[in-house]
């Protein structure tokens, strides 16, 4: 099994961030902060946003990587949407499974959850 995300699943220019953060809907959970708005395409992205808050560049690459596993492993949003997360500064130390059900509630706030 590959463990990345396909170009096709990401936020990569500017201007599609620029897009989420300008139309979205904003919600806030105890790691992370999603910004959502409705997909131009038929499949879920994701963006990930890790200002120098965190730290180092060791602490953001960490808190981008558990945040692309956690969207990776968890299921996707009933529609597609376009997702911005961007990670709080604990969001570095907790475990996966900490911040995937921190991710479950912040998507059940925005409306996005499955169940």
């Amino acid at each position: 099994m590959r463990f990345f995300l396909p170009p096709g699943r990401r936020l990569r220019r500017r201007a599609e961030f620029q897009r989420v953060f300008d139309g979205g809907r904003r919600a806030h959970g105890r790691y992370l902060t999603i910004v959502a708005s409705p997909a131009t395409g038929k499949a879920t992205r994701l963006g990930i946003v890790a200002s120098r808050k965190i730290g180092g560049a060791v602490s953001r690459n960490r808190a981008k990587r558990l945040i692309r596993e956690v969207f990776r492993t968890e299921p996707q949003p009933a529609q597609s949407v376009d997702l911005v997360v961007i990670p709080k500064q604990a969001a570095v130390e907790a475990k996966v499974t900490d911040l995937g059900r921190d991710y479950r509630s912040t998507l059940k706030r925005l409306g996005l959850s499955k169940q």
